[in-house]
């Protein structure tokens, strides 16, 4: 296929874009089992895509977007078993704060100056409420100049990589979107859904994928999957304090543990474990210093764990709920 065949032929050889503002976003990844969900930091083309069909009802429609912006943070949900009427086991969830991101769009028909999009998991909690305001409309000619760019970036010595992820289509990357060769892939799998409840994995053209294309697709950024190495490590953590005879028993107040969640997270273990060792001192309840050495115990092990130092704060200000939530 010629490059950008499919978009002269069929979407006038224009794509859209649009300036997407979203205060919280969960692009989840599918994972079975387990206590931590990461979220991608990249749009892709299945989630964009089908958020613009699901809110418009257009079928020939094709959308990519790449975030600019954004802040993480953490949020703990218990899911229910409708057929026990009983929560399950928490799970940590990443969310993206603050996205701003460009997006990318093919379209037959024509399509508003303003919209609004929901995009992304646990959208029934409130995430992923976008507002996107068309920016642009980029011409063919534009496009093959922004590719032009590329390859001087390239001859220049500068690295750029896709920072959107694409259906692995020659129709789609390089008849729509202008990928004019891939010199290093990174190849992964992408749900295709082919109705509203069944679909497909198809292989997808990664993030971080070293390729020639429009330069609005590409970035400097590193895109490793880090949040496949990360989601182990919590979900062991988790699953040591769930089952650890050591906090059952104990009612831990979301005053002391908030406090102990911040000067952990400022300061760090030392000075957290020093704090603690302050109350035990101070204390003349041996019930009360039991209680604060299994705080102590609870430092330990995240400390072990290498985790991030927001998330073991987050479990921290969180340990009620996850031994509530005991298998």
């Amino acid at each position: 296929m010629k490059l950008f065949e499919l978009l002269i032929k069929k979407y006038k050889g224009r794509l859209y874009e649009y300036l997407l503002e979203s205060p919280a976003m969960i692009l989840g990844e599918r994972f079975k089992g387990g206590i931590f969900r990461p979220s991608s930091k990249v749009l892709r083309y299945s989630q964009i895509t089908g958020a613009f069909k699901a809110k418009l009802g257009f079928q020939n429609i094709h959308a990519v977007g790449v975030i600019d912006r954004y802040e993480v943070d953490f949020f703990i949900y218990s899911p229910q078993d409708k057929v026990a009427g009983r929560s399950k086991v928490p799970l940590i969830t990443e969310v993206l704060l603050g996205v701003r991101a460009r997006v990318y769009v093919a379209s037959v028909d024509e399509l508003p100056e303003k919209l609004t999009l929901r995009i992304g998991a646990l959208i029934t909690k409130g995430f992923g409420e976008s507002i996107l305001k068309l920016r642009n409309i980029i011409s063919i000619d534009e496009l093959k100049r922004s590719i032009g760019k590329t390859i001087q970036c390239f001859r220049q010595g500068v690295s750029l990589k896709l920072a959107t992820r694409l259906p692995f289509r020659e129709e789609i990357y390089k008849g729509i979107f202008g990928i004019r060769e891939i010199i290093k892939p990174v190849f992964g799998y992408m749900f295709y859904p082919t109705s509203l409840t069944t679909g497909y994995y198809e292989l997808a053209l990664m993030e971080g994928s070293i390729v020639i294309a429009p330069y609005i697709l590409l970035s400097e950024g590193e895109y490793e999957l880090s949040e496949r190495r990360s989601m182990s490590s919590i979900d062991s953590l988790v699953e040591e304090i769930m089952g650890d005879s050591r906090f059952r028993g104990h009612k831990y107040s979301s005053r002391e543990l908030s406090e102990l969640a911040e000067i952990y997270e400022r300061y760090g273990y030392t000075m957290a474990k020093i704090y603690l060792q302050g109350k035990i001192s101070r204390s003349k309840r041996r019930d009360e210093q039991y209680k604060l050495r299994t705080l102590l115990h609870l430092l330990n092990f995240i400390e072990n764990s290498h985790i991030p130092r927001s998330i073991g704060a987050y479990i921290i200000k969180n340990l009620n709920v996850i031994l509530r939530m005991r298998r």
